[in-house]
């Protein structure tokens, strides 16, 4: 089951009064948009005196919790692999950017080509470049029925 994210809502900010419904809490970033464009993400969000004055026309949640992702794909060679990893948030002002909404995903469709690639070019690090990066990647053959009832 894909879990969306890893930018989870985006809402307008009301200017009276001026604050959001979503409250910063661990595991959460909150990146504002300013009038003319611009994405900043303070330590804890905004106060409610900061957004009166700064005037963020909107607030964008960004999941930074740690995600274990799994996909099972067929190799080159035909043979089944299970590769895994796990996939964080570095830079939240770098995914409102991008729009990253299927950021999971697309960091699940990396692991899934990696199995075509040779072992020595399976990486344990990747880039998204949006602001993501996944971490431990790891490949191993998938057992086959013969294998799994021993």
């Amino acid at each position: 089951m894909d879990t969306p994210g890893p930018l989870v809502f985006v809402e307008e900010v009301r200017r009276f009064p001026p604050w959001h419904r979503h409250p910063s809490r661990p595991g959460l970033a909150l990146v504002y948009e300013s009038a003319a464009g611009r994405l900043s993400a303070p330590a804890g969000g905004y106060t409610p005196g900061e957004l009166w004055w700064r005037r963020p026309r909107r607030v964008y949640g960004v999941d930074l919790t740690r995600q274990r992702l799994q996909v099972t794909a067929t190799g080159s060679d035909g043979e089944q692999l299970r590769v895994s990893g796990v996939a964080r948030v570095h830079d939240p002002v770098a995914v409102v950017a991008a729009r990253s909404v299927d950021g999971w995903r697309d960091c699940r469709d990396h692991l899934a080509a990696l199995a075509h690639r040779p072992p020595a070019e399976r990486d344990a690090t990747w880039e998204s470049g949006d602001g993501i990066v996944v971490t431990d990647i790891e490949t191993s053959p998938v057992p086959g029925p013969a294998e799994a009832e021993r």
